[in-house]
């Protein structure tokens, strides 16, 4: 029986169907494939839920419990966390999230990006403190010459144009083979399985994000800034309710459309029960099994 073949983070898993096959072949660029899906969620319980743990999770924020519901969609189902790579899928072995963020919210305040890595069991203070350090890890290679990052910036920067395009084109060959070095891989963020865009903090509303051809990322997610519903239910009632749009743009070859909605109902779940994010999702597992038997 042949290996299965490794690239970056992912192991090559064999399609399971004749679609899944030719998928990659049919629509071989990842923005042919982009599925475009809008949710509009209740945020009030999420917002309560982080009022309430202020004191055991300094800190947290709604990109943060972003962030953990991401995780917990990848445990429950790692279809989602899928990548095309030179026309073949593979599985994830961890969940890697970027995303960029400002030092201050002003025009001139210092912006990098972040993409922390984590494991599928982590919980929703784990999930904070890992990218609360990678945060201040990101700005303190923003002032150190010495960082991955800069070095590969200023090494591009200083190329002649022909030679910069030589070099990039290069880069997208092998990167569709899944051969990047892995010091490439490493020092930049287009080889995370989500990328995840907070327009909401600077008051913008929701937008789509397109995916990039150049690396793995498969789901661009895009939160935007919340809104008040007022609605009326058949009796006559009004109500209010707190409402986070978040747009998601997803390559469609990674899954079919019966598993994603299991990820959006896992969602709807989370939103509605955040307090489960508090445990493991193994320990969560553990717990819903023994009430089964």
């Amino acid at each position: 029986m042949k290996k299965p073949r490794r690239v970056y983070d992912g192991i090559q898993v064999p399609a399971n169907d004749p679609v899944t096959f030719l998928m990659p072949y049919i629509m071989p660029r990842r923005t042919d494939s982009e599925a475009y899906f809008n949710f509009r969620l209740d945020v009030s319980r999420v917002e309560e839920f982080i009022r309430e743990q202020q004191q055991d999770i300094p800190g947290l924020s709604i990109f943060h419990f972003i962030f953990a519901l991401i995780v917990r969609c990848c445990a429950i189902t790692p279809q989602v966390n899928r990548f095309i790579c030179g026309n073949k899928l593979y599985q994830r072995d961890q969940v890697r999230i970027a995303m960029n963020i400002k030092k201050n919210l002003t025009v001139e305040g210092a912006e990098t990006i972040i993409f922390p890595t984590f494991e599928k069991n982590a919980t929703l203070k784990e999930i904070v403190e890992i990218t609360n350090k990678a945060a201040e890890e990101a700005f303190a290679d923003l002032d150190n010459p010495q960082s991955d990052v800069d070095k590969l910036t200023k090494t591009l920067e200083k190329l002649p144009h022909f030679i910069l395009s030589a070099f990039i084109k290069l880069m997208m060959r092998l990167d569709s083979k899944g051969k990047l070095p892995k010091s490439l891989v490493n020092a930049q963020p287009f080889h995370s399985g989500f990328y995840v865009t907070n327009v909401g903090s600077i008051g913008l509303p929701v937008i789509y994000h397109h995916l990039y051809e150049f690396g793995t990322t498969s789901i661009f997610v895009a939160i935007g800034k919340k809104e008040t519903d007022t609605s009326m239910d058949r009796h006559g009632n009004m109500s209010r309710k707190r409402i986070l749009p978040i747009n998601m743009v997803m390559d469609e070859r990674i899954c079919d459309g019966f598993t994603f909605s299991r990820a959006y109902r896992t969602i709807n779940n989370v939103f509605a029960h955040p307090e489960l994010l508090l445990e493991s999702w193994t320990q969560e597992a553990e717990e819903e099994a023994k009430q089964e038997i």
